[in-house]
């Protein structure tokens, strides 16, 4: 009996080695030598200025052309959205345009029926794994998660409840495919139009939201010059009153929600394709020049 109790002991101390130096060979590739996410491009912006910086969900992603804003405004700007991005994943943009002295002459940023989400995206969530032990930020992003104790102590826990995207398939496709986002500044186009999916906004527009207040607490606090804004939606959008209220929320708020009438410029109901992004990022650089 005591020589299957250290034998045991043996195999766990063998599989906490083993998982030890697989979660720091992960985490040093990922956070060194990979450069393929949102979190890598911006990391890869540090100490960088810009005139124009864009954060959002989606609808900054696939909507905002730094390319076409530049050309008429003769700034710099850059894209900074991120896929699916709520109130609390602003929030850490935000601190990391700190952490990564990236300076900001203003900042747009883009809200719409996310302001009522209390949850994370799940494309940062995974993205921002790896950085989870560097603390500050990072590590507060997920100390609400039931199991933060584990994705930050246990080794490769993180990994492997995420091995579909931070898998061995994954580091090895990432390695090999360079970051997709520096060529045109973050932004990512869609080609097409016609789909059918329609969107529907919420009824109403909720007040206890904590990190919408965070939100304004630290751009106060980092004396950021900023400014709302909310892209466009087309026009079968269901409940579009909605960003009427929303807008009632914002000091200044530029709102472009029913900008665009033309259905053959979105890719669905919420959704900007590339003529569309375009026409929309030309508005908003006109609207820039005549501050």
């Amino acid at each position: 009996m005591k020589k299957f109790g250290l034998f045991v002991l043996k195999m766990f101390l063998v599989g906490v080695f083993i998982g030890a130096a697989l979660d720091g060979l992960y985490t040093y590739l990922y956070t060194n030598k990979i450069d393929a996410t949102r979190i890598d491009f911006i990391k890869s912006q540090s100490g960088k200025k810009f005139d124009h910086v864009f954060i959002g969900s989606s609808r900054v992603v696939n909507h905002i052309n730094p390319d076409v804003i530049d050309s008429i405004t003769g700034g710099q700007s850059v894209n900074f959205g991120i896929m699916d991005a709520k109130p609390q994943d602003i929030l850490i943009i935000i601190k990391l345009l700190d952490y990564y002295k990236i300076e900001v002459g203003k900042l747009y940023i883009q809200t719409d029926y996310y302001y009522n989400s209390i949850d994370k995206s799940n494309f940062l969530f995974v993205d921002l794994l790896p950085y989870i032990k560097e603390g500050g930020a990072f590590s507060e992003y997920y100390s609400n998660e039931d199991d933060y104790f584990y994705l930050r102590n246990l080794p490769f826990y993180r990994y492997a409840k995420s091995d579909a995207k931070l898998g061995l398939r994954s580091l090895l496709a990432a390695a090999y495919g360079g970051n997709k986002f520096e060529k045109n500044k973050g932004f990512v186009p869609l080609i097409g139009s016609g789909h059918a999916w329609q969107r529907e906004l919420p009824e109403r527009v909720k007040d206890d939201n904590p990190y919408n207040q965070e939100i304004q607490s630290l751009l106060e606090k980092m004396e950021i010059n900023y400014l709302y804004f909310v892209a466009p939606f087309r026009s079968d959008t269901k409940n579009i009153h909605f960003i009427e209220k929303l807008t009632k929320r914002y000091e200044a708020i530029w709102d472009f929600s029913q900008l665009v009438p033309e259905s053959e410029k979105f890719k669905n109901g919420y959704h900007l394709n590339y003529e569309g992004a375009n026409e929309f990022s030309a508005v908003i650089a006109n609207r820039i020049l005549e501050q």
